[in-house]
């Protein structure tokens, strides 16, 4: 059987870890072997006793534009990949994709976004970023909540709903979920289609699988200079 992978979205900083292991601990079930894949560039946190105590092999990776090299840990069923929440999302979206055209022994089974509510409240600019990542997302978990208004975690809700964003979307609170195992079903609820096994890619050139992929998303089109068409912010100036 396949490993089902899991990319965990979202800033440095933004509890992903605390997530995580609350993910793991109570979302699988005993037979189940979890590995997570943490960016180098994440720094030392109180969730990472949390997410040992999961009994999850732990382990990091390194990314390097543009291309993505993972290593699976051997026995793992579930791999729990989490971006560098300091670089470009979109990015690395898309070199998920073509690393998974090149793994029949993986398949996505759902983008996770983990979304810093305080970052948002302080910084607006961000808006774009957050949408990005909530386009490819099947879950968004808004983290950070303590002290942020309801009315404005209400807004930012309905403003995806109103704009038919269809991923499950969960306030968490005191670093908990609800239901862990639920927003690990595998099932895709992301506007995104990139990573749907239908999309019909090209496969003679890199400029018509590029052109094939910018059909299906407007976060992957690109100028003709080389650079996106859909800019968002670089989240590393906020953090």
């Amino acid at each position: 059987m396949a490993v089902e992978l899991y990319f965990i979205l979202g800033n440095a900083g933004a509890h992903r870890r605390t997530a995580l292991a609350d993910l793991i601990g109570e979302g699988l079930m005993p037979t189940d072997r979890a590995a997570v894949l943490l960016s180098e560039g994440e720094a030392p946190a109180e969730a990472d006793a949390a997410l040992a105590r999961t009994g999850a092999v732990v382990t990091t990776w390194k990314w390097e534009k543009p291309s993505m090299d993972l290593e699976v840990p051997e026995g793992a069923t579930h791999l729990f990949l989490v971006a560098d929440g300091r670089s470009n999302p979109v990015d690395q979206l898309e070199a998920l994709r073509e690393w998974l055209l090149m793994r029949a022994d993986v398949r996505l089974a759902r983008v996770l976004f983990v979304a810093d509510a305080a970052l948002l409240v302080a910084n607006p600019k961000l808006d774009p970023w957050f949408d990005a990542c909530a386009h490819f997302s099947d879950v968004l978990l808004l983290t950070r909540v303590e002290g942020v208004d309801q009315k404005w975690i209400n807004g930012l809700e309905k403003r995806y709903r109103d704009k038919h964003y269809p991923f499950l979307f969960e306030v968490v609170r005191r670093d908990t979920l609800k239901n862990p195992a639920v927003m690990l079903i595998p099932e895709a609820r992301r506007m995104a289609q990139v990573f749907d096994e239908d999309i019909p890619l090209a496969d003679e050139t890199d400029e018509e699988m590029e052109a094939a992929m910018a059909e299906n998303d407007r976060y992957f089109a690109r100028t003709r200079g080389g650079t996106r068409v859909e800019e968002i912010p670089n989240v590393a100036v906020f953090l």
